[in-house]
């Protein structure tokens, strides 16, 4: 073999080998993938299943441990425990529930997400309670109906954008499938005030609502009405959304209701209908500044990232934007209410 053929036998063999391992490459990858694939539905099969079952009990057990201790707490917030809600609203709820009597409590939650933290979710299993839960995401329904709950309670999810003109519906619907209405909860970063202004709370006995800690503990303002407030629609960081504490204590106290506390954090304030407040040891009725020390950073800059704003910077950004402010009626800017 002369110089010539020995150089192009030697091209065809690396071309062949080269053809060889892309062959080769390609049936690792399917394999790998196809084995990646398996273990991925083994995990949702038969691990997230057990190990929300782990999470449950554990939350259970911290549930039950608290209570015997609930003589001692001084803050309602003392009751947290965090189990599938986003702050230990979980604790909250069952201590509630256990001061007041309410066994199974039957639950409207408004800005539910798509059910996998929540208010509503884990005194829906621990207590069997039934919920409506409600929420403009299009993964609402084919969450709860996936859910092992969905045939153990009374769960129904509604995808629906709620509006002061559209919430009473809501809770008709409840009393025609529940009987009556226990808990209510409200958190739709936005509207809020205005639905709670309009709906009917008949036989409730404990709400649950969010409000905007950077509004302050003393001023009595809420963003002004808009069916459609998206709230980062509205501004970019995040920020402008709600109404303060004292705006919701006021309406609520008009509705019936007393203020018994927050979770720790500072952004959702509890109430109960005042023929239950006696039931309750706590003093919520000097200072409301403890409420609002809101130290969680959430801002968000153009393109969606955090900026981690915290005291005044926060109010300096959406300076000027519009808040009504409930005592005149009167529109102003964040800017000239907090100067």
């Amino acid at each position: 073999m002369d110089l010539l053929e020995l150089k192009s036998s030697l091209r065809l063999n690396i071309s062949d080998m080269n053809s060889n391992l892309k062959e080769l490459t390609v049936v690792l990858t399917n394999f790998v993938t196809k084995r990646i694939k398996l273990l991925l539905m083994y995990f949702v099969k038969f691990v997230r299943p057990e190990l929300h079952n782990l999470r449950f009990l554990l939350g259970q057990a911290a549930v039950i441990s608290s209570r015997s201790n609930s003589q001692n707490f001084v803050n309602l917030w003392d009751a947290e425990i965090k189990v599938f809600s986003q702050w230990g609203e979980d604790g909250i709820l069952d201590f509630l529930c256990e001061k007041i009597g309410i066994s199974k409590p039957n639950i409207i939650e408004i800005g539910a997400g798509n059910f996998m933290e929540c208010n509503s979710r884990f005194i829906a299993e621990f207590r069997n309670a039934n919920v409506i839960a409600v929420d403009g995401r299009d993964d609402l329904a084919k969450a709860v109906k996936s859910s092992p709950l969905y045939w153990k309670s009374n769960l129904i999810p509604i995808v629906e954008w709620i509006t002061p003109d559209s919430v009473n519906r809501i809770m008709d619907l409840g009393e025609e499938k529940f009987g009556k209405i226990d808990i209510f909860s409200l958190d739709l970063d936005g509207n809020d005030y205005w639905i709670l202004r309009d709906v009917s709370l008949r036989d409730v006995s404990i709400v649950v609502l969010e409000y905007n800690p950077i509004f302050g503990a003393s001023l009595k303002v809420t963003v002004p009405r808009n069916d459609k407030f998206d709230r980062y629609k509205s501004h970019f960081s995040g920020l402008y959304y709600g109404a303060s504490l004292q705006a919701f204590i006021d309406l609520m106290i008009a509705k019936g209701f007393n203020f018994i506390g927050t979770n720790r954090v500072g952004n959702n304030a509890f109430f109960v209908q005042s023929k239950h407040v006696t039931k309750f040891n706590f003093d919520t009725t000097s200072n409301y500044s403890k409420y609002v020390d809101w130290r969680i950073r959430e801002s968000r800059g153009l393109k969606g990232e955090l900026t981690y704003l915290s005291g005044g910077e926060r109010l300096k950004l959406i300076n000027d934007l519009p808040l009504l402010d409930l005592d005149t009626m009167q529109m102003h800017t964040v800017g000239k209410l907090f100067s």
